[in-house]
């Protein structure tokens, strides 16, 4: 999927705040007919003249595409238009753009679509919330099935710009233009699915206006971390580099953690450790090379291991049992004030106890990177979509969340986020989790700030998954770091 943005911003916006960007100016007609002028441009800037078919649907959408129709028959086009719902639901600047129109609206069944080259979708905009009917479902079934390509205005009609969410069919689309600003339908799942390209226009709100939104939700890319990357200097040994500890699992659940432990060491830290318990030691010391083993067999002992005041960040979760030692642990590793992750285990040990969790994080330097069952499982009151749970976790938690997925969403609590697009779907194998948090482990060994750090390191564990494809495991991924990392 492509994106070519006008506005040059990152901004994703949800329903509520595309709303009040909308409203933010008096003249709303102006951008009505703006957007009609911008569509009918990217329209001929991408196709050939040929016989379209604009449907159009009662409210806002459809009035975009009365516009679109009278931009194009100016400009030569040979157009046919629809519209789909009674006339009398059509309502304000919609009702203008209607009233202007200077062609006379067809019935459906009345085209001759073997004759239709390009049909515009303009049916349903931002503001659908409900399944569609059975009728529009067919209508758009067919425009599917045919050959022409499909241009929908704002987002593909059935899709819930809110969600990403298919209320009842949508068609796949060959281009959208939308405009200011991506909306959370765009880059959710199974929404992300159904367009191409896409296209995003400017037609008259301001940057200035688009600041003043809240929450601040963007695409994770390079400019949110790239200045922050700590590049070792000349003068750099192993621990001045940073000094990262991976608490091991039990032995019959070793692998995740020396997964994290190499993709720590890979992803920038001069020195990692693994501290394993004693029974599971000879694995560890007899599978890692460049790290670190201490063993431990007790509290106490696993305390003077996390005490050492070289240690920058620690990791905690990957291989650790759900029981009340692991919460223990976990405590133990808090109250060193160093850089905390916690992961898989260390998340869902508290499980119920979420009191706990909120008590022993406050305050502290914690990411925590949960996948959706995990923060299920200590947050049940949690709904919406991924973007609106990372929010209200990192919110409540006070942290940094990294809520992994297709789309993993990097959250922190003064209600900012970024968002990976899906893409790195060869990511879905086990142990992969394990390497993303080792990466933000090695990369706060390094003094990255938090928030930074994790995006950063989403963002590089996707592109490797995008770099590796078929047939990845995630034993491939700290091999392949630093092919990526060349390129910065």
């Amino acid at each position: 999927m492509k994106i070519y943005n006008k506005l040059n911003t990152s901004l994703i916006l949800n329903k509520t705040s595309s709303y009040a960007v909308e409203k933010s100016t008096s003249n709303t007609f102006k951008l009505m007919l703006n957007a009609g002028k911008k569509i009918a441009e990217q329209i001929c800037s991408n196709y050939k003249k040929r016989k379209t078919l604009i449907i159009c649907g009662v409210g806002g959408n459809g009035g975009d595409g009365f516009v679109t129709a009278n931009e194009l028959l100016n400009k030569n086009w040979k157009i046919d238009l629809v519209i789909i719902g009674s006339k009398s639901n059509i309502k304000g600047d919609s009702l203008k753009a209607l009233n202007k129109l200077k062609i006379m609206p067809r019935k459906f069944e009345d085209i001759n679509l073997n004759e239709i080259e390009l049909f515009v979708d303009a049916l349903f905009g931002l503001g659908l919330s409900r399944n569609i009917n059975k009728k529009t479902s067919q209508i758009l079934s067919i425009i599917d099935k045919h050959k022409a390509p499909i241009v929908a205005i704002d987002i593909p009609s059935g899709v819930d710009s809110n969600s990403g969410e298919i209320l009842g069919y949508a068609a796949y689309c060959e281009l959208v233009i939308t405009f200011t600003t991506l909306k959370y339908g765009h880059i959710l799942l199974p929404g992300y699915e159904k367009y191409k390209k896409i296209k995003i226009e400017n037609i008259g709100i301001t940057k200035s206006t688009l600041e003043k939104i809240f929450p601040k939700i963007n695409i994770n890319n390079k400019n949110y971390w790239l200045k922050d990357i700590k590049w070792p200097k000349m003068s750099d040994h192993k621990y001045s580099r940073g000094y990262s500890l991976i608490v091991g699992g039990p032995k019959n659940m070793t692998g995740a953690a020396r997964l994290a432990a190499k993709a720590a060491q890979r992803s920038g830290s001069g020195i990692v450790c693994v501290a394993s318990e004693k029974d599971a030691e000879q694995i560890y010391y007899i599978s890692l090379i460049s790290q670190i083993v201490k063993s431990y067999k007790n509290l106490k002992e696993f305390k003077d291991i996390i005490e050492d005041k070289r240690i920058n960040s620690i990791l905690i979760g990957p291989g650790l049992s759900e029981n009340n030692n692991s919460i223990l642990k976990v405590k133990s590793i808090l109250k060193t004030n160093k850089s905390v992750i916690l992961d898989a285990g260390a998340i869902s040990c508290f499980k119920g106890k979420l009191h706990i969790l909120k008590k022993i994080i406050l305050d502290k330097e914690v990411v925590i990177t949960p996948h959706e069952g995990e923060l299920k499982a200590i947050m049940p009151q949690l709904n919406g979509n991924c973007i609106d749970k990372a929010l209200k976790a990192s919110s409540e938690l006070k942290c940094v969340v990294v809520l992994k997925g297709a789309t993993t969403v990097i959250a922190s609590p003064n209600n900012k986020a970024l968002v990976n697009f899906a893409g790195a779907k060869w990511l879905a194998s086990a142990g992969t989790g394990d390497v993303l948090a080792g990466i933000i482990c090695g990369l706060l060994s390094n003094k990255m700030e938090k928030f930074q750090a994790s995006a950063f390191g989403v963002w590089l564990h996707s592109e490797i998954g995008k770099y590796l494809g078929p047939a990845l495991t995630a034993e491939d991924i700290p091999k392949n770091i630093n092919i990526v990392y060349k390129n910065y």
